[in-house]
């Protein structure tokens, strides 16, 4: 039996994410120094780079896991939900050593954060399933349909 979890894919839509997260929290870092409070000392922006990590980052990488699961599920014609979940779970691994390292005050919100990209992954995998139904159901409609 082969098996039907597509790791590669899994595996790039999980780095993908991380990377997309890193890319929001650059935009909006330099957003703010930027454009929204420029000429502020480097401490300032410290503090507020490590506020929009804090805010900014699990929003960010559970919409990031959302959309990198509807992007590797396209090809999927089953299992959606597993590889969907996959993927979040891939992204917590790549990220778990952050907890480690984080403030005492912050681990509530990495853990939170861990648990965003799951249900992200899962709830990607639901809307490409329910997606690949409808698909699905309509082209049988239209096979069905006679011929105008």
């Amino acid at each position: 039996m082969t098996s039907r979890i597509r790791w590669g894919r899994a595996i790039a839509a999980a780095l993908l994410s991380e990377l997309a997260v890193i890319v929001v929290l650059l935009a909006v870092t330099l957003t703010y120094s930027l454009l929204i409070a420029p000429g502020r000392s480097s401490a300032e922006y410290q503090r507020f780079g490590e506020a929009a990590g804090y805010y900014v980052a699990p929003a960010a990488s559970g919409f990031a896991i959302f959309l990198s699961v509807f992007w590797m599920a396209r090809k999927l014609t089953a299992d959606f939900v597993v590889n969907g979940t996959l993927v979040g779970v891939i992204a917590v691994v790549l990220t778990a050593g952050f907890l480690f390292g984080a403030k005492p005050e912050d681990r509530p919100m990495y853990i939170a954060s861990f648990a965003i990209r799951i249900v992200a992954g899962y709830l990607g995998g639901l809307t490409r399933q329910a997606a690949f139904h409808r698909r699905r159901t309509s082209a049988v409609s239209a096979v069905g349909e006679p011929g105008i």
